[in-house]
């Protein structure tokens, strides 16, 4: 198993075809979302495993009959991949096949696995805007809003800066905007993955202002920003997490695919 140098990371783009277009994995290839990616071989690999910053997981790419990538995988994330977790705090290794043929009872044959399902969403056709007059909003991209003495920006940083290299690299490739109540951030929504054409949307509100329109009026105006500007949206959700899926489908997504990740303890 090799890493691969980011300026290397084209190598692997032969290996996403006949799969589900993952965002998150095209723009790690793309050189717009952080991550690192391991390959059986550098000149021209046949599988891989790509670590997303963003997600905090993992997706298996390429050839699922590769035997000795598969055999080799499980001993090369205990010895070479967990140390790296831990350094950066995680204590789960989560993964998913770029397409269902990646047998991860096989794979991790040792370990305890627990399983969940992600849900995708896409605008298929028109959106619909849930914007609301009361909620006064500020431009993540256009407005300098590091400098505008607002409270809980610390909301707006830990997001982005689990997408994004740097907020200047936000700022030039991705859209966001956040809610203000009282001078007060009470939520965030933004480009966490950026492709050629389409961006992942990333939404969170903070907990006592749930439940009160604010993720609908902040995902209403990300979806009219990236529709004027000719992109498609592109929505993810766990199967669980009813409240993101049902603000999907009111705007207007329709669910276009389903997988399953793979968790275990490490």
């Amino acid at each position: 198993m090799h890493e691969l140098a980011q300026s290397e990371f084209r190598r692997i783009k032969p290996l996403l075809a006949g799969g589900h277009l993952h965002p998150e994995i095209i723009s790690i290839v793309e050189h717009n979302n952080p991550g690192w990616i391991f390959v059986d071989q550098v000149d021209r690999p046949n599988s891989a495993l790509v670590w997303s910053k963003g997600i905090q997981g993992f997706y298996l790419i390429g050839d699922h009959t590769n035997e000795v990538f598969k055999s080799n995988l499980d001993h090369f994330i205990r010895r070479m991949i967990e140390p790296r977790m831990r350094e950066v705090s995680l204590n789960h290794f989560e993964v998913s096949g770029h397409h269902d043929q990646w047998s991860m009872e096989t794979i991790f044959s040792t370990r305890k696995l627990y399983k969940f399902e992600q849900v995708v969403l896409n605008l298929v056709n028109s959106h619909r805007l849930l914007k609301s007059d009361e909620l006064e909003t500020i431009n993540l991209k256009t407005e300098d809003w590091e400098n505008m003495e607002l409270k809980n920006t610390e909301f707006i940083d830990e997001h982005l800066s689990l997408f994004w290299s740097s907020p200047d690299d936000f700022k030039k490739k991705g859209f966001g905007f956040a809610a203000v109540k009282g001078r007060e951030i009470i939520g965030v929504c933004y480009s966490s993955f950026v492709t050629q054409d389409t961006h992942a949307i990333g939404i969170e509100t903070v907990p006592h202002f749930q439940n009160l329109g604010v993720g609908s009026h902040l995902a209403s105006l990300i979806v009219e920003e990236m529709v004027h500007h000719g992109l498609k949206p592109y929505w993810d959700c766990s199967h669980d997490n009813k409240s993101s899926k049902k603000l999907a489908e009111r705007l207007g997504f329709t669910v276009t695919h389903r997988y399953t990740c793979s968790s275990f303890n490490i």
